[in-house]
């Protein structure tokens, strides 16, 4: 069943993400940080183009976001994303999600003086909600 996000965990993420951007380049810090969290992860961008991919990130991020306010247009970005990730595509397997969960709230812990450990539940809440959504359409045809 799926899980409802609290729309205070929504609202405390989304001011967050605020404030972590204007600090400087969160989104780059992030990717750091994931490029280190697991051997498998590295080899994965060695054609990436990193400034057009940050954009790409800050986006879905922004997406993510939406999608767990329950916004039409986060859930129509992120099945844009949800399909392009799927197994037959991108080939992005599903265990790399904890990873990226774990990289982007270290990034955001880092950039967001506000942080708090009720923040860092609403970041997993709203996260977990995108990732589930997007791993499950990894099978589909």
């Amino acid at each position: 069943m799926e899980q409802q996000v609290k729309t205070s965990d929504v609202e405390a993420v989304s001011m967050s993400f605020g404030r972590a951007c204007i600090k400087g380049d969160i989104i780059g810090r992030f990717y750091e940080i994931f490029l280190e969290s697991h051997p498998a992860v590295k080899p994965m961008f060695k054609n990436t183009d990193f400034d057009k991919q940050k954009g790409l990130l800050k986006h879905g991020v922004n997406l993510i976001i939406l999608y767990a306010k329950g916004s039409s247009s986060g859930v129509n970005g992120l099945t844009r994303i949800r399909d392009t990730h799927k197994k037959s595509k991108m080939n992005i397997d599903p265990r790399f999600y904890s990873y990226w969960k774990k990289s982007f709230i270290k990034a955001i812990k880092e950039y967001d003086s506000m942080f708090t450990p009720e923040l860092e539940q609403a970041w997993t809440n709203v996260i977990e909600k995108g990732i589930e959504y997007i791993s499950s359409g990894y099978f589909d045809n």
